[in-house]
């Protein structure tokens, strides 16, 4: 009985997110968009997003734990949690104190903490000279992968949303 509720579930997801191609001219079934000569593809790819805020690390507590992209977590690697970028995404970390930036992808949601933006891994944190303390004023720019719109980000996470709710 919950498995063919969670298999209805997953195909109402699936078949709003190819609406949501389709209505936004994105369908990847269809022929590919021809560009002007001369239009360089970055200049397509989606907007970044760009934040500032509270960055803080997590480590050893969390050292082998899957992680939410599936993954298991290595403090020795340079990843992140972000409450709302897309799994997988590349993000440039900057301390705004310090200057020092660092790459990570994001493979884990958080931070859980109130008032904080992103949590580090342990190597990350390191790279960017964050406080003994554990956290530091940053600055978070990430392009989302590009096979993912922005729309049908929007929608998924209110379908998420929706479902928290009824199961609380």
């Amino acid at each position: 009985m919950a498995a063919g509720r969670a298999l209805r579930s997953y195909v109402w997801r699936v078949g709003i997110i190819l609406s949501l191609f389709l209505a936004d001219g994105e369908s990847r079934l269809a022929a590919p968009k021809q560009r002007a000569p001369g239009v360089l593809a970055s200049r397509l790819v989606t907007p970044r997003v760009k934040q500032v805020g509270k960055a803080s690390w997590y480590g050893p507590a969390h050292q082998g734990k899957q992680t939410a992209s599936g993954e298991r977590f290595h403090q020795q690697q340079l990843t992140a949690a972000h409450p709302t970028l897309p799994l997988g995404t590349a993000a440039k970390v900057t301390n705004l104190e310090t200057g020092q930036a660092v790459q990570v992808k994001i493979d884990d949601r958080g931070p859980h903490a109130k008032g904080r933006i992103i949590d580090l891994s342990r190597a990350a944190a390191k790279r960017i000279g964050l406080k003994k303390d554990g956290t530091t004023l940053v600055r978070v720019e990430a392009s989302p992968p590009p096979q993912v719109s922005q729309t049908s980000l929007a929608h998924c996470s209110q379908v998420r949303k929706a479902e928290e709710k009824k199961r609380a």
